[in-house]
């Protein structure tokens, strides 16, 4: 079972994410904030992280550079889901070494094809 990790703070979206998600036999973790999901990261390697840019504590951002620094983190894949939408906010994202950047509210089949495509399933 592949594992997810959803870091967002709006609980609404983590349970449309989740009703995406788990029906098709993803393991989902949650973290509202950058420094819970970093401790999660100390137990747990999900396949795939999903991320908000703009979190309480930090923004998803610099969540993306800091576990890009942890080379125990090149496999995983990381999508930033976010609202914003500038042509300059989606490049210093790809700069960070995301895989895939989506903007909020999310087209459902697009995502989940592109979820399998990126964990090759």
């Amino acid at each position: 079972m592949k594992k997810v990790l959803i870091i967002e703070d709006e609980d609404s979206y983590v349970n449309i994410l989740s009703q995406l998600l788990e029906p098709k036999g993803y393991k989902i973790l949650t973290s509202n904030t950058v420094k819970n999901a970093l401790n999660i990261l100390g137990i747990i390697q999900p396949d795939i992280i999903i991320v908000d840019w703009n979190l309480p504590d930090k923004t998803g951002l610099e969540f993306v550079r800091e576990v890009r620094k942890n080379k125990k983190f090149d496999k995983v894949r990381i999508v930033m889901n976010t609202i914003r939408d500038s042509d300059a906010d989606q490049i210093e994202a790809y700069n960070c070494k995301i895989d895939f950047y989506f903007t909020k509210p999310i087209q459902p089949e697009i995502f989940m094809e592109k979820i399998k495509k990126l964990l090759g399933d």
